[in-house]
């Protein structure tokens, strides 16, 4: 057998189509295993992201919701409609704010907020508490048949200025102290007047008991009993019923809301946003229903005309126009993680959030998940906006996930201490929050004219292992086509090589001066012999300029092999 020498061959390997992150095995070049600061609006090209605008906002915010393109807010000493102050006081503490057409209900404080009136006025319906005495009588005569007496009332001063806030008919909750124990009951109100066994200068609130077919039943004490009984219980409460919920969303003209510790969804009455209880067999009632799934509820929102109920293994349908014909429906699927009920967003008439692994999409019957390119999972909490071409999700970490639909393409940016994230009027925004109270406005993609900008933003695109599969090559020469560009601004970047995962190499830099004129820029590079190369571009633009990546290059030679 003779020898020979095989003959060298020169290569060059390059990219003129980007893509987005691919942590994949063996990510081509064009693709990234890191891709920050850097989109796709110059596609195939990339082009860096301009610095984030944003809008400091005020001091002292508890709590804040968007209602008609503005944002609506609350401090301490009064609720704030664009820019408008409604003196009213609140409680310590952050605060839900939650919209049904022009009214804004604000949790815990139970403050309902009428936008239309003018001024704004502010009312607390929950709020007007009756003191009394609870009264439960029970007498079984001629036990089993006949003449049975049964009588729940509450008396209360008759001069109450609170007796005005409740009529026949209010679905109400009575809390009460029995055996050193708070207790609470719910019950409809049958009558408001004075009776035969009405108690000097009061008004008996009649309940009314015919829910319940056992006439031996206290409701007060929770048991049943065969003998004549009468119960009275001193610094009984009547109050409007709102159930403690977990979350609360709007949807035809009812407010929805679950509860993690009752295993309970509920809705308001129709049109009201106070009104829990009502249940009189019209098509504007309330209604409740028990669910049996494990866990708590993780998240709520509005979807294909039906209200959901997530929880991390499964989410909870409810179908229906009126309280006589809604149902709920369980699907057993990934859900929402706990803590990132923020999450929930739609696009493209598909739903997306962040489960405990990573982001997922839901078509109403099944839910996938789309993130399968950041390759694994992503563990921290986040929120999350959409529009008709961006997916972004701010992770708890401080990296924002953007997922271009146009192009199918991840890229990152870096956002630190972000609350929440909203679409509003088409426009993809989040509040921030440092650790001092301070919270902006973010417009996370593209800018505001009235806002501020960050003085610069930083970039970094490294490509996955190249070369993967030969055996030796030897890297001569990298070129990388870019274009800088903004009037009297700067553009700082770097270039770096790794080869066979060894540390970064510079191989090109700029000083950061100003750029006039566009200009093309090239990286040499010292011949490398090696298995694999990985690429690193990395840098900052201050405000207005930009660097466009066009084309990467890349030229080696395979070494000489003898062979038969």
């Amino acid at each position: 057998m003779t020898a020979k020498v095989s003959e060298i061959k020169s290569v060059t390997e390059s990219a003129e189509v980007f893509g987005g992150i691919d942590r994949s095995n063996g990510t081509p070049l064009g693709y990234w295993q890191e891709l920050v600061g850097m989109d796709f609006t110059a596609y195939p090209a990339l082009r860096t992201c301009k610095p984030f605008s944003y809008k400091e906002l005020p001091d002292g915010i508890t709590g804040y919701m968007f209602k008609n393109g503005k944002i609506v807010y609350t401090k301490a000493d009064g609720i704030y409609i664009d820019g408008k102050k409604t003196g009213v006081e609140l409680s310590a503490g952050e605060k839900r704010l939650v919209g049904m057409g022009a009214y804004i209900l604000v949790l815990p404080d139970e403050a309902l907020v009428n936008t239309a009136d003018d001024p704004i006025s502010v009312t607390f319906p929950t709020k007007h508490r009756l003191d009394g005495s609870l009264f439960e009588y029970n007498q079984n005569q001629t036990r089993p048949s006949v003449s049975i007496f049964k009588r729940l009332y509450i008396d209360v001063a008759k001069d109450s200025a609170e007796l005005s806030y409740y009529n026949e008919g209010d679905q109400v909750r009575i809390a009460y102290s029995y055996n050193g124990k708070k207790k609470y009951l719910t019950a409809k109100i049958k009558s408001i007047s004075e009776e035969s066994y009405t108690g000097s200068g009061c008004v008996s609130v009649n309940l009314d008991t015919s829910l319940y077919n056992d006439t031996h039943y206290f409701y007060t004490e929770g048991r049943r009993m065969e003998s004549f009984r009468v119960v009275c219980i001193k610094n009984a409460v009547i109050s409007r019923l709102l159930p403690a919920m977990d979350f609360v969303v709007e949807h035809n003209n009812r407010l929805w809301g679950c509860s993690s510790e009752n295993h309970e969804i509920y809705c308001s009455k129709l049109g009201s946003a106070v009104e829990w209880g009502n249940y009189d067999g019209i098509s504007t009632d309330a209604w409740a229903a028990t669910v049996g799934s494990d866990g708590d509820f993780t998240g709520a929102c509005v979807y294909a005309d039906s209200v959901l109920f997530f929880k991390e293994n499964c989410v909870h349908i409810v179908y229906g126009t009126k309280a006589s014909n809604f149902t709920v429906s369980t699907i057993r699927l990934r859900g929402v993680q706990k803590e990132s009920d923020g999450s929930l967003c739609i696009s493209g008439g598909l739903l997306y959030y962040k489960a405990p692994e990573g982001v997922f999409c839901f078509n109403g019957s099944a839910a996938q998940r789309i993130d399968s390119k950041l390759g694994g999972d992503i563990a921290e909490t986040a929120v999350m906006t959409a529009d008709g071409r961006y997916i972004v999700m701010a992770a708890s970490d401080g990296i924002v996930y953007f997922y271009d639909k146009r192009y199918s393409a991840w890229y990152e940016r870096k956002l630190d201490n972000v609350r929440s994230a909203h679409e509003v009027n088409g426009r993809l925004y989040a509040v921030t929050k440092d650790g001092n109270g301070k919270m902006n406005l973010v417009r996370l993609v593209g800018t505001e004219d009235d806002f501020k900008m960050q003085s610069e933003n930083s970039f970094e695109a490294v490509s996955g292992n190249i070369g993967r599969g030969k055996v030796y090559n030897i890297y001569k020469k990298l070129r990388a086509y870019m274009v800088r560009g903004g009037e009297n601004k700067y553009t700082d970047i770097s270039v770096y090589v790794s080869s066979d995962g060894g540390e970064w190499k510079k191989v090109f830099g700029s000083d950061g001066a100003e750029c006039g004129s566009e200009e093309i820029i090239t990286a040499p590079m010292i011949p490398l012999r090696c298995r694999t190369l990985k690429i690193k571009i990395s840098g900052k633009v201050s405000n207005e300029a930009y660097l466009v990546l066009y084309g990467i290059y890349l030229d080696s030679e395979k070494g000489s092999e003898i062979g038969g």
